[in-house]
């Protein structure tokens, strides 16, 4: 098994991600331990509000069916989130089945659209920064391939739109 440099990267970059998401999870718990210990059990509560909706485009990247794509993506999240951009990732449901991803995944994507991400977040490092940048990502399906966008703005302008197709 020959295993590519963007691939490595990959790996790698998981298990950045994952010893970060573990830290981000004990801390959480210890915030709502503390609060039910200080008997402010609605303060706890909000909080574990908060942190479960925080989560959920996180979820929506696990219900990808293609591996290479999810962690891409997932890299992408967690990137913007700790930049503290507020992130919304659409698909279509057809991507959810590995039956998709059989006709419309080639190897050769991996490469280009790790690029695209790292592309996306030196568009950030460019950005003037506000305290409320949201994050858009769209995939869909393109005759004969696929497309990605991604969309920074703040409360009143698009500072950066960019789409990539891959075919």
């Amino acid at each position: 098994m020959n295993v590519s440099e963007v691939e490595q990267t990959l790996l790698s970059e998981m298990l950045q991600w994952y010893r970060l998401q573990r830290h981000d999870y004990l801390n959480h718990w210890q915030v709502i331990m503390g609060n039910l210990q200080l008997n402010h059990p609605a303060e706890a509560l909000q909080y574990m509000r908060e942190t479960v909706a925080e989560s959920q485009e996180e979820q929506k990247i696990g219900y990808l069916a293609e591996p290479h794509l999810a962690a891409i993506m997932l890299g992408l999240l967690i990137r913007l989130s700790q930049e503290g951009i507020t992130v919304t990732i659409d698909f279509p449901d057809e991507m959810k089945l590995k039956e998709f991803w059989q006709d419309h995944w080639q190897e050769e994507y991996v490469k280009r659209l790790y690029g695209y991400t790292k592309d996306c977040m030196e568009a950030l490092a460019q950005s003037p920064r506000s305290n409320d940048l949201q994050a858009e990502v769209y995939l869909f399906t393109e005759p004969g391939g696929l497309a990605f966008q991604f969309i920074l703005s703040d409360e009143e302008t698009t500072l950066y739109d960019k789409m990539v197709t891959v075919v």
